[in-house]
């Protein structure tokens, strides 16, 4: 290694989208003639890519910026906390450049006034498209593609409208050549992402339907797309019909990722969501109705300021109708600069009882669901390496089969012909009978 060349670190959190900004900044960093290492005591300066979804997530940046900043390297903090609670960062890292996400074209910037000694901020929208940057993946297989920053809702307790803005579509075009360049390159998942997928296109004349059917046509080869997180409230303003019927595609993974947060009108309505059970319950079964295998991804946020018993009830009761196959569930923290974080909060113990109740009430409906798949045989494409080096991958519904005793050298990134032989609560279990390619 050449004496002049400064070595970076760069600690990730958070979301897909987090996780994308990173692999861009590594690209930008790469580009520009940097080292990147993977520890901070290798480094000459330190990158944090940050999230605070949470108060715990809060919580656990802060001590992260403390610890960094204590090295006494130059350190950029980048991601949400940045953006959104600028002053929190200031507090604890008073010499720490600053990076929001929609600026991160300028972490070679900040990066550079760091090494100088000398304090940068990029908190203004740069107006840079993210899509065509040069960016260093972190999975061999997994190309992470963002269609969107931002979002159109105003939730009564979220921040991502702090750190992220107003929605801001990027271009079809755009987002097919970053496509076909990953299939081409020999990636075979596609993950499209964004804060609200079903919110793609409403402000540059298009939607979400329209570029699936856009990928579909102009994008061959043999690989799957999955499509992110998605809205309720937005599925009033798109066609519905036509986005399941891009689903129908076998390039498209049948998984649906619909945040409901709540069974309760009363409280979707304090949350200001914008639309209430029934709406979500309609797309569910729409389509179900035309994949009857789907995979269905919820978020549900347990002990809003707001929800009573019956209200927390009326959210369980429609987890049991609906069975969901994966449940994220979040405990209510009061986020800064946010309505909800004015109003009274509940008791910690209650949150906890209601929180095991519902993750109890999950497990299990779960694990009924990988039950289902017990005895199927089709394609799964192995995505993944284990915890002990075995192959993991996901059939056509994104349901994730593991493959005990395998060894992935060899099999990430291939299709193999799979039997799910049993399941556990988050998982199936499968055995490999063929790789056909």
């Amino acid at each position: 290694m050449s004496a002049g060349v400064k070595r970076v670190y760069i600690e990730t959190y958070g979301c897909a989208s987090n996780l994308h900004d990173s692999q861009i900044m590594m690209g930008l960093l790469s580009s520009a003639g940097y080292m990147l290492v993977d520890s901070p005591a290798e480094s000459d300066v330190n990158v944090i890519n940050t999230c605070v979804v949470k108060t715990p997530t809060e919580h656990r940046m802060i001590q992260r910026i403390k610890t960094l900043s204590s090295s006494g390297k130059p350190l950029v903090v980048a991601g949400c906390m940045s953006k959104a609670e600028p002053e929190v960062v200031e507090k604890h890292a008073p010499t720490a450049s600053l990076v929001s996400p929609r600026a991160i074209s300028r972490i070679v910037d900040a990066v550079r006034s760091g090494l100088e000694g000398s304090r940068a901020v990029f908190l203004e929208d740069e107006g840079v498209e993210k899509v065509l940057l040069p960016h260093i993946r972190f999975n061999e297989v997994i190309e992470i593609v963002e269609i969107s920053t931002g979002c159109l809702s105003s939730c009564a307790f979220c921040q991502t409208k702090l750190a992220r803005g107003w929605l801001t579509s990027y271009r079809p075009g755009e987002i097919r050549r970053a496509v076909a360049r990953a299939v081409n390159e020999g990636y075979r998942e596609i993950w499209l992402t964004s804060q609200d997928s079903s919110a793609y296109g409403r402000d540059i004349g298009t939607s979400l339907p329209t570029l699936l059917e856009s990928l579909i046509k102009h994008v061959p080869g043999k690989y799957f797309i999955r499509v992110g997180m998605m809205n309720p409230l937005h599925f009033k303003k798109v066609e519905l019909e036509s986005l399941v019927k891009a689903y129908s595609d076998d390039r498209l993974f049948k998984f649906l990722h619909l945040c409901v947060q709540s069974g309760s009108d009363n409280v979707l309505r304090d949350m200001r969501r914008g639309y209430r059970v029934r709406d979500f319950v309609s797309i569910v079964d729409s389509f179900r109705k035309a994949h009857p295998m789907l995979t269905l991804m919820t978020d549900i946020i347990v002990g809003y300021p707001t929800e009573d018993w019956e209200d927390f009830e009326m959210t369980c009761r429609l987890i049991e109708d609906v069975k969901p196959h994966f449940v994220n569930i979040s405990r209510f923290y009061p986020r800064p600069g946010t309505q909800a974080a004015k109003l009274k909060q509940l008791q910690p113990r209650e949150l906890n009882k209601r929180s095991k109740i519902l993750t109890a009430l999950c497990r299990e409906i779960s694990r009924g669901r990988m039950e289902e798949w017990i005895g199927w045989t089709g394609t799964v494409l192995i995505d993944e390496v284990g915890a002990r080096g075995e192959a993991l991958g996901r059939n056509y519904a994104y349901t994730p089969v593991a493959f005990p005793g395998t060894d992935a050298d060899g099999l990430l990134g291939r299709f193999v012909e799979a039997e799910v032989v049993s399941a556990k609560t988050h998982c199936t279990i499968g055995a490999i009978r063929r790789v056909i390619g």
